[in-house]
């Protein structure tokens, strides 16, 4: 795992490379999936999250909308009603569901293509499959009568 420590100057430091690097080097450790934890060089404190959380606000700045605002006020609300463990659970679930799907993506002749962050299309798909299933099994009744 990579530890890479935050000075109070904001930068950045790669403790591996011995390196400064900058938000962009952490979005490209995100890419190419590598293990990385992110510490306060005064406290040793995990700050990963944080910083993490500071890209995608920087990003937010420049134009690319990455978080819809009803989901952020969501947020705000549920840490508002000390629900912060609920709301975690909820978005980890979404992140393993989201990282489950990739087995599907890798094998071509997989039946299941769909992107899990589109629920509209992840549901209108079943809702369409439970009615052929319906449909199907009314069928049979009237064939076996």
């Amino acid at each position: 795992m990579i530890k890479i420590k935050k000075y109070a100057n904001r930068r950045l430091y790669n403790t591996e490379t011995s390196t400064y690097i900058t938000q962009e080097d952490i979005v490209n450790l995100i890419i190419n999936d590598e293990e990385f934890k992110i510490i306060n060089a005064n406290s040793n404190e995990d700050i990963t999250s944080l910083v993490l959380t500071q890209i995608i606000l920087d990003r937010e700045t420049h134009g690319s909308k990455i978080i819809p605002e009803e989901l952020l006020k969501k947020l705000i609300i549920n840490h508002k009603k000390n629900k912060t463990n609920d709301t975690y659970t909820f978005l980890k679930n979404i992140t393993d569901f989201a990282n489950a799907s990739r087995m599907f993506d890798d094998n071509p002749n997989s039946e299941i293509k769909f992107n899990p962050f589109d629920f509209k299309e992840y549901f209108n798909s079943k809702v369409d499959k439970d009615k052929y299933k319906k449909t199907n099994k009314s069928k049979d009744l009237i064939k076996s009568n």
